[in-house]
């Protein structure tokens, strides 16, 4: 017995130990991944979908890689996209992300995990963004020599809401892939940098180039990532020795040689990555660390004129660079980053709502009180640390922070650097706070004197950490009790419809199916290689589930394509048909919540029609600000119809309802002879009979009723073919182009006409076949009904004659208004 005691001791002793406190840190470290992953899989209840729109596109990227190779999607020129002229996909797309699931379902199902490359594209976030989550943790753990601060990093990004929000389930789009190779470049970079041994500096430079190159082909922020290398190389080269300014020269110079040669290697980014401007940063590293080589090699004495010599060289090159355009292919992007309000007079741009430039609110509602820990981190860098981890710290800080706030996309990668500074902060603030554990405080690589402040210290820290945590949750998905008020008050989630296809993008947590029903029929009860048009908002959804071709999409590549969209939506016949019948469209799809407005808002076409009018005519901002377009009357110089809003608003649907949530004209919608608001309230009224009325009666609910006096005539050339039986949220007309108009009903609907351009003497607009309209303009006069909006006049008044031939021959001459 007692032998068999001896041979078990001794076995168990050969065995490894694990200190408690080893055991403490492991286990939180599995807990915050399994966190991580499963806050990103609240949206499940949802439905199992790809999220939003964007994955849809990269969805079908990744499958015609997988059914045809590398090289056959670089020479892919979709003809589903952007209708007539197709959509060349290498040339406009990143192939990283596709590529990463290629090669993600490969090798699952090698190893006999047999799955769908859907499931893989949905599954594909959640999961990837933990190697972000990982990566914190070591560059956290380098910085402090604190495992504790690592782990911190950890659970903040791991809870952060905009980071929630880009890689939650489904959400397959650059930035869940992009986030996590920005982090692991960090990491990479940083350990090159402090290595001692040559061969460290290179295996490590070596891996940073290596996820820098694929960063390079994933997602346009790379650019971020290689002005961050450059401008931390520059800042650290005049404060280390000699051996440090030796080690740094050949990381960067490996580091960002293999990114550069990964990223020429195919069309995106190309050739771009070294004739943009943003590759001037990458001059000015490599000419800083030269310079401050040979400077410390020098006489202290020669310093200062080497130095002049050098910055009057460098500025001589850069101004030669610019002025022979070598630098000019991406400067009004670089532009619009610095110069945000440079991108007020785009409306492409600005109607795209990541593209808007991020504000302090939008800041702090995502990140709450981690700024001020992210603050104290800052100050406590500059304070203790080494030269290299406080260059690094200040240089990632304040780059993403102030990028962070030029536009709203790239305030992505402020999240993995706030994390990692507020984890500093944080564990500054505990130590200097409650050092009741240890004999002495350590503060970088001084001690500070023992202080015994008490337990209340302690207790607040402790309270700042959980909520940090809880706060992120809450921004990132909401908690159910906890989540505010409004729509800029929701979560991510909950705002932006994480699960987008079954909400119909609504910003509600709720199965909305009407988009799954149009798409589906428009697949099965549309003959093949009809062209549907739309705003571009739901391009992706109709090319990839309808599997018809679309005009235009949420790639916006082509702007003059999305002006004639808009120009077709918010003008009358006179105008659309022509340019329906250029382009060969089969139907048109509306999105409109006006059948339940009073639940859940206007989110539809109605409220996206001003940048409809504002693209599609090319209209400025006044004041910065584009609501005079449906504040203004159409009469007044606008694009809005009063007297029909104010007509819709009367005649609501459900007795008693007093409009608070929408006051009079809160909203208006276009002038009702635009094609857009005849065919949205053309499906309004044929939702209120067939879907909403029945639906609420059925429940005895009071009702006013139908509404009379709005019906507005979607004839000859729209019938409605298809309305989404779920709610009517989406309608579908077909364009009938073989009709035209009986003289009796000739009209440009206009009472009074407008004209907002220069007119010439004729115009001959072609409405069907063998009918040629043509308008003779008698004369012109600007004394009536003239609208003065920023000093310039929007209002013409003028007198047509309008001559209508039919096979060449005068039929009848009518007197109307141009409009």
């Amino acid at each position: 017995m007692m032998g068999a005691r001896r041979i078990a001791g001794r076995i168990l002793g050969l065995l490894p130990s694990i200190s408690s406190q080893t055991y403490v840190k492991t286990s939180l470290f599995i807990t915050i991944i399994l966190l991580s992953i499963s806050v990103r899989l609240n949206n499940l209840p949802l439905g199992y979908y790809l999220g939003e729109f964007d994955p849809w596109w990269h969805y079908r990227c990744a499958e015609y890689i997988m059914n045809n190779g590398i090289e056959g999607f670089l020479q892919w020129v979709d003809t589903m996209s952007w209708y007539p002229y197709g959509r060349n996909a290498a040339a406009s797309t990143p192939i990283g992300l596709p590529l990463a699931a290629v090669a993600l379902h490969s090798f699952l199902n090698v190893i006999g995990v047999s799955i769908s490359l859907m499931d893989v594209t949905v599954l594909f976030p959640p999961f990837v963004s933990v190697i972000a989550v990982i990566a914190v943790f070591f560059i956290g753990r380098e910085l402090s020599g604190s495992d504790w601060v690592g782990l911190l990093a950890m659970l903040f990004l791991a809870t952060n809401g905009s980071f929630i929000d880009r890689s939650h389930l489904g959400f397959f789009k650059h930035e869940c892939l992009g986030v996590p190779l920005i982090a692991l470049s960090s990491y990479f970079y940083f350990k090159s940098v402090k290595a001692r041994s040559i061969y460290e500096v290179y295996a490590y430079s070596l891996l940073s180039g290596l996820v820098l190159g694929y960063l390079c082909i994933t997602w346009t922020a790379y650019v971020y990532m290689v002005g961050l290398i450059a401008l931390f190389s520059t800042l650290l080269a005049p404060f280390v020795d000699r051996e440090t300014i030796n080690r740094l020269m050949v990381a960067y110079s490996i580091t960002i040689g293999i990114a550069i040669l990964i990223a020429i290697q195919l069309p995106r980014p190309g050739e771009s990555a070294v004739y943009s401007v943003y590759y001037i940063a990458v001059l000015v590293g490599f000419i800083a660390i030269i310079a401050m080589n040979l400077l410390k090699r020098v006489e202290r004495s020669l310093t200062l004129p080497l130095l002049i010599g050098f910055s009057a060289l460098v500025l001589s090159t850069m101004i030669l660079l610019i002025n022979t355009n070598m630098f000019s292919s991406l400067m009004g992007k670089l532009l619009a980053v610095i110069n945000p309000a440079a991108r007020f007079e785009q409306p492409i741009v600005e109607s795209v709502a990541e593209h808007k430039m991020g504000t302090w609110y939008y800041l702090f509602s995502d990140h709450g009180f981690l700024l001020i820990l992210f603050a104290i981190g800052i100050v406590s860098s500059l304070l203790y640390g080494d030269t290299i981890s406080r260059v690094f710290v200040i240089s990632a800080g304040l780059s993403s922070l102030y990028f962070a706030n030029m536009m709203v996309r790239i305030g992505l990668v402020f999240s993995p650097f706030s994390s990692l500074i507020a984890a500093l902060g944080c564990s500054s603030l505990i130590n200097y706070s409650y050092p009741i554990f240890s004999e002495s405080v350590r503060l970088g690589r001084k001690v500070a004197s023992t202080r015994r402040i008490g337990l209340w210290s302690l207790l607040l820290s402790t309270i700042l950490v959980l909520y940090m945590g809880f706060h992120g949750i809450n921004t990132g998905i909401g908690v159910y009790g906890f989540s505010r008020t409004g729509r800029e008050g929701l979560s991510h989630m909950e705002g932006e419809g994480a699960a987008s296809l079954p909400t119909s993008s609504l910003a509600i947590q709720y199965s909305f199916p009407d988009w799954i029903e149009t798409v589906t029929w428009l697949r099965y009860c549309t003959p093949p290689g009809s062209v549907i048009l739309s705003w571009w908002d739901y391009g992706y959804w109709i090319t990839a589930l309808g599997e018809r071709p679309t005009l235009i999409d949420n790639a916006t590549i082509n702007s003059t394509q999305v002006a004639t969209v808009g120009r077709i939506l918010m003008s009358n016949d006179t105008i659309a048909i022509p340019l329906l019948k250029k382009y060969n469209i089969s139907y048109i799809v509306i999105f409109s919540t006006l059948p339940g407005y009073w639940s859940v808002g206007l989110q539809g076409d109605e409220s996206k029609w001003l940048w409809m009018a504002a693209i599609g005519y090319d209209l400025r901002p006044v004041n910065g600000s584009y609501d005079w377009i449906y504040r203004l009357d159409y009469t007044k110089g606008g694009y809005a119809d009063i007297n029909l809003t104010s007509k819709m608003q009367d005649v609501t649907l459900f007795s008693g309802y007093d409009l608070r949530y929408y006051p009079k004209n809160a909203a208006p919608l276009p002038r009702g002879d635009s094609v857009l608001t005849r065919l949205m309230v053309n499906a309004y009224l044929q939702a209120l009979k067939e879907i909403i009325t029945p639906r609420y009666s059925a429940y005895n609910i009071a009702l006013n009723p139908l509404p009379k006096g709005i019906e507005i005539s979607t004839s000859p050339f729209y019938e409605l073919v298809f309305l989404s039986p779920s709610n009517g949220f989406v309608s579908v007309y077909k364009v009938n182009y073989n009709m035209s108009y009986e003289e009796e009903t000739i009209s440009l609907f206009s009472p009074e006409g407008i004209v907002s351009k220069n007119a010439s003497s004729f115009y001959n607009m072609p409405l069907v076949s063998g009918v040629d309209m043509i308008l003779e303009i008698e004369k012109l006069a600007m004394d009536e009904g003239e609208a003065q909006v920023d000093n310039a006049s929007r209002i013409l008044r003028a007198n047509v004659s309008m001559v209508v031939k039919v096979n060449g021959e005068i039929n009848k001459t009518y007197p109307v208004s141009l409009g």
